[in-house]
């Protein structure tokens, strides 16, 4: 039968195609503009020749849904950019709010208070460094061309920053797991060695991280995902993460068998700041799981984007959430402060105005003899007369 033979139209190669039929297949991805997912198309006519276009006259490939979809996707990415910017503006917001409330309330000061501080810093310097980098680098292609040293100690810091987080958050496992499951309710421990894991260890996977990539992978700014040397710092991430995990999963072990009569008070006390931890620990580490597993199609695609964007960038604001505002101690101690701010300022509005009725009789008590011994314009004392004749004389002058 007729058939169209095979041709190169200058962008892809399409095979034999019978009569009368249109064949397709991707379009081709070394346009930065094509979106590769999509289909490009070419009929072949009942004549056995390919389809020609009305205005030119020449053979015609079918390649609109190539870039149908580009302008589409410039719009999520503005979206996803100022979804990241205002994801980390309100978490630096809400983590310094958390802040000033664990070092104003002095009946909060503890070891795992304490924790909770150094974990909401690393959020804080995280955010900072993250806001920079999406303001100073992303959008300003020049800068990325030139490849300076400071993008590359700004991407640094953000690899440490991103250690540190999962770190101290390790560091409030260990701290419950040894308080609950090896000291059994002792409060005090040496929170040096904490100190060292969420601040110290952290600099080792991004030092090596940083002159592994210096050495074999030194885009500009360091700013390409594909490259397996970001499992130097994702790889302890994720450990700590599973550790972490299992920590949580034996203290919940222990709380729920073990202390359920001895301690009951105790027990629930600690299942409270375990559960945070164990609500926190899956939401902020389940985006190393499913990172490699975006979904091909289009609206599955972008409801991943939106859902990734949310854990990665407002995780500052979802740790002080859970960690302060969800806290029943913190929540305990403003509401003593309210009640307290309340009375004072109840009582000074009181004592407010007693003052005010104690100055308006003082001032009505002195204002009465004005009239009494008033003198007239003939110098003649008012003693004695009535109070119509004081009144008439006070008017008269």
């Amino acid at each position: 039968g007729l058939f169209c033979n095979r041709t190169w139209d200058g962008w892809l190669c399409w095979d034999d195609t019978p009569a009368g039929r249109v064949t397709a297949q991707n379009c081709p991805d070394y346009f930065p503009d094509f979106d590769p997912t999509e289909r490009a198309s070419k009929y072949c006519d009942e004549t056995g020749n390919w389809f020609r276009h009305p205005e030119s006259n020449r053979t015609w490939s079918n390649y609109t849904l190539c870039n149908s979809f580009t302008s589409e996707k410039l719009k999520m990415a503005f979206i996803l950019y100022y979804m990241a910017i205002v994801g980390h503006a309100l978490s630096i917001t809400s983590l310094l709010i958390s802040l000033a409330i664990f070092f104003y309330f002095k009946s909060l000061s503890c070891q795992r208070i304490t924790l909770h501080k150094n974990l909401f810093f690393s959020y804080v310097l995280n955010s900072v460094f993250t806001i920079a980098h999406l303001i100073a680098v992303v959008p300003n292609p020049g800068l990325v061309k030139r490849d300076p040293v400071s993008c590359k100690v700004l991407q640094f810091f953000h690899q440490y920053m991103l250690g540190c987080n999962y770190f101290w958050m390790l560091c409030e496992g260990i701290y419950l797991h040894t308080l609950i499951v090896v000291a059994v309710f002792a409060e005090e421990q040496r929170l040096h060695w904490y100190y060292l894991l969420g601040w110290g260890f952290p600099l080792v996977p991004a030092s090596i991280h940083a002159v592994a990539r210096a050495r074999y992978f030194n885009d500009n700014c360091w700013m390409s995902v594909d490259t397996h040397l970001l499992y130097i710092v994702h790889g302890p991430v994720m450990a700590a993460l599973l550790v972490n995990f299992f920590f949580l999963l034996n203290i919940v072990r222990v709380l729920v068998t073990k202390l359920r009569d001895t301690h009951r008070a105790e027990s629930n006390m600690y299942m409270k700041a375990v559960r945070a931890t164990l609500i926190l620990v899956p939401l902020l580490g389940i985006q190393f799981v499913i990172i490699p597993w975006r979904p091909e199609n289009r609206l599955a695609g972008e409801i991943y984007d939106y859902i990734m964007h949310i854990l990665m960038h407002y995780q500052g604001l979802l740790v002080a959430t859970i960690f302060c505002f969800f806290n029943g101690e913190v929540q305990g101690a403003l509401k003593r402060q309210w009640a307290q701010y309340k009375t004072q300022w109840g009582q000074r509005r009181r004592e407010h105005c007693s003052t005010r009725s104690t100055s308006y009789t003082a001032t009505s008590i002195t204002e009465v003899p004005v009239y009494l011994y008033h003198h007239d314009s003939n110098n003649e004392q008012l003693n004695g007369r009535y109070v119509e004749d004081s009144e008439l004389v006070a008017l008269k002058s």
